[in-house]
């Protein structure tokens, strides 16, 4: 059977879908060459300028103010009105992306009433090479599954990927069961974004009480 190539999202519906996807929560996945820490970044700023408030886990150390404030202005805001609404903060270890997500990410969600989740550069860390395999595939299996708790509770969460600087044979399989894990996965390659796999609405279960998933592949 022929394949057929999934349709392509270009930044401006990426941007129109995530806020729908706001609304119905879930796990979404970005990946692909280095540039998707800007297109997820300046995507969220449309959020910030629509009165979202934002909880950012900057794992990449990718996170640049002026991006914002060039979504502000083009939106007519000023830019600390956006800058306000985004609550960083950073990890550069595998234990403290753990303590963070697994500790930190409920309540700083409940303090500034947010729906909304990013984890950006989320495997950075755990492509470490100073990091055991055994001790990186347990720290992504308890974040992923508190990422997915709280997706399943409602929360959009996005989890945004670059590229390694370096591949790591032994990490490859990492990737690879983030995208089993997501809900929808969008691949950015030569500044095109491709919708990889969609699941259905929030909300749908089939009767055996199992998530309903409707997938798009290459």
């Amino acid at each position: 059977m022929e394949r057929v190539p999934p349709p392509r999202l270009f930044f401006s519906q990426f941007t129109f879908s995530l806020d729908r996807w706001r609304a119905q929560g879930g796990l979404v996945m970005l990946y692909g060459d280095h540039a998707v820490l800007a297109y997820s970044l300046r995507a969220v700023a449309s959020l910030l300028a629509r009165g979202e408030h934002v909880v950012f886990i900057d794992s990449a150390n990718a996170f640049n103010p002026l991006l914002i404030s060039e979504v502000a202005t083009g939106w007519d805001r000023r830019p600390e009105e956006l800058l306000d609404r985004i609550h960083v903060s950073r990890t550069v270890t595998v234990h403290q992306l753990e303590a963070l997500i697994s500790e930190g990410v409920s309540e700083a969600l409940t303090t500034y009433a947010s729906r909304v989740l990013v984890a950006s550069g989320f495997l950075d860390n755990l492509y470490d090479d100073d990091v055991e395999l055994r001790e990186a595939w347990r720290v992504f299996r308890k974040a992923t599954a508190h990422l997915r708790a709280l997706a399943d509770a409602g929360v959009l969460v996005l989890v945004v990927c670059p590229a390694p600087a370096a591949r790591l044979r032994d990490r490859d399989g990492l990737l690879d069961a983030l995208i089993t894990e997501a809900d929808k996965v969008i691949r950015l390659e030569t500044s095109t974004l491709y919708l990889e796999k969609s699941v259905r609405a929030a909300g749908t279960f089939s009767r055996s009480g199992t998530r309903a998933r409707s997938i798009r592949r290459r």
